[in-house]
C-alpha cells in the first residue's frame, strides 16, 4: 500500500479501502459505509457530535458480526 502525497484525499483513501479489503472485507465495508458520519453540512472539520455518531455506528455494526471460535 503507497500514499502518494500528490494524490488527493479520495486516491489515497481508495488505496487504503483496496489494501483493507484484502485483509477484512465486512470491517472494511464497516468503516466506508459510516466514513460520511464524519461529515456534516459541507464542514471537512468533524465536531465531536459527529464523531460520537461514527463510534456509535462502527461500533453497533461490530457487535451484529457473528463471533469467531478459534
Amino acid at each position: 500500500m503507497q500514499f502518494l502525497p500528490t494524490n488527493t484525499f479520495e486516491q489515497n483513501l481508495d488505496v487504503l479501502r483496496k489494501h483493507l479489503e484484502g485483509v477484512d472485507p465486512e470491517c472494511t465495508k464497516i468503516l466506508f459505509d459510516n466514513l460520511t458520519l464524519l461529515v456534516r453540512g459541507g464542514d471537512t472539520t468533524p465536531d465531536r457530535q459527529a464523531v460520537e455518531d461514527f463510534h456509535a455506528a462502527v461500533a453497533t455494526a461490530l457487535a451484529a458480526l457473528p463471533e469467531i471460535t478459534p
